[in-house]
């Protein structure tokens, strides 16, 4: 009768064949290994990538609300101390491009219009332009304080 092929001489695999069938079965256990190593140390950065984008948005709201204080204390008149707290605000306007910016790098998406932040930055310097000339600012002064109070609305309502 016809032999199975497992029957075929005396039953037993080559050396080679053992010794391949070793290696394939380490090298399995090596990449399930590797895989679930590699998912125990992703699933906390995938857990933490929600708790980045709120700690952007609060670096925001500090960012915008110091600029805003500091903004409420500029006189209407150029005051001995507008241009170091102009230059403040302006500090806190480019501390929030960057977060901005490294929220929208890092997959997060944009927080605030980027022309909304370049526009406020404008207002500062056009301020200080005034300010070395010695006219009225009072209209800079408000013109800045509606910006940031804007912005401030629109980062609180950020989730």
């Amino acid at each position: 009768m016809y032999r199975r092929y497992s029957q075929v001489g005396d039953g037993a695999m080559p050396l080679s064949q053992v010794n391949r069938n070793r290696i394939k079965n380490i090298i399995i256990l090596l990449l399930i290994v590797a895989l679930t190593v590699l998912l125990i140390i992703s699933l906390p950065l995938i857990r933490n990538k929600g708790n980045v984008r709120t700690q952007y948005i609060q670096q925001l709201r500090r960012e915008c609300q110091e600029a805003y204080n500091n903004t409420q204390t500029l006189s209407r008149t150029a005051g001995a101390d507008s241009a170091e707290i102009l230059a403040s605000v302006r500090s806190n306007i480019h501390a929030m491009r960057v977060v901005n910016n490294l929220s929208g790098a890092g997959g997060n998406g944009y927080l605030v219009d980027d022309g909304r932040l370049s526009s406020l930055i404008g207002t500062v310097e056009e301020y200080l332009g005034i300010l070395t000339t010695g006219m009225e600012t009072g209209q800079y002064v408000t013109s800045l304080s509606t910006s940031l109070a804007d912005l401030q609305a629109a980062i609180s309502n950020l989730e």
